[in-house]
């Protein structure tokens, strides 16, 4: 029996495996804090030092906004990022917070005039992978 044990345990090994966040996601943005939403991009690109670089855009009423900084941090299926743009002129930064659940990234966001600063808005998200754009 116990030289079988592998049969067993190799698929849950697998299941704890980290998978791979690479790639390109759309979904969507909504407020609960000024109203409002919109589309919402998120590309994930590893790097050779272990880390992650991000791309950001979004619509804000109709018009593409990209992001001029991202942050990304990965820890299991938990993902965090903060990035910088400018919105009617002025400089705003978000931070969201995420989590996988095998389909999608979903989660909160808080965004304020400057990293540290008072929330001017806040809300959900949600990405799924884009399958046509990898």
């Amino acid at each position: 029996m116990h030289r079988y044990a592998w049969l067993i345990l190799f698929p849950l090994l697998l299941l704890g495996a980290d998978p791979d966040f690479a790639g390109r996601y759309t979904g969507e943005w909504t407020s609960t804090g000024a109203g409002g939403g919109g589309a919402f991009h998120i590309t994930l690109v590893p790097e050779s030092n272990g880390g992650w670089k991000c791309d950001v855009s979004f619509t804000f009423t109709g018009e593409e906004v990209k992001a001029s900084s991202c942050t990304v941090k990965i820890e299991g299926t938990k993902l965090e990022m903060g990035y910088d743009f400018e919105l009617q002129g002025n400089p705003l930064h978000t931070k969201l917070v995420g989590q996988w659940s095998g389909t999608t990234f979903d989660g909160n966001y808080e965004t304020a005039a400057g990293e540290g600063a008072e929330s001017v808005d806040n809300g959900s998200w949600q990405v799924k992978r884009d399958t046509a754009n990898k």
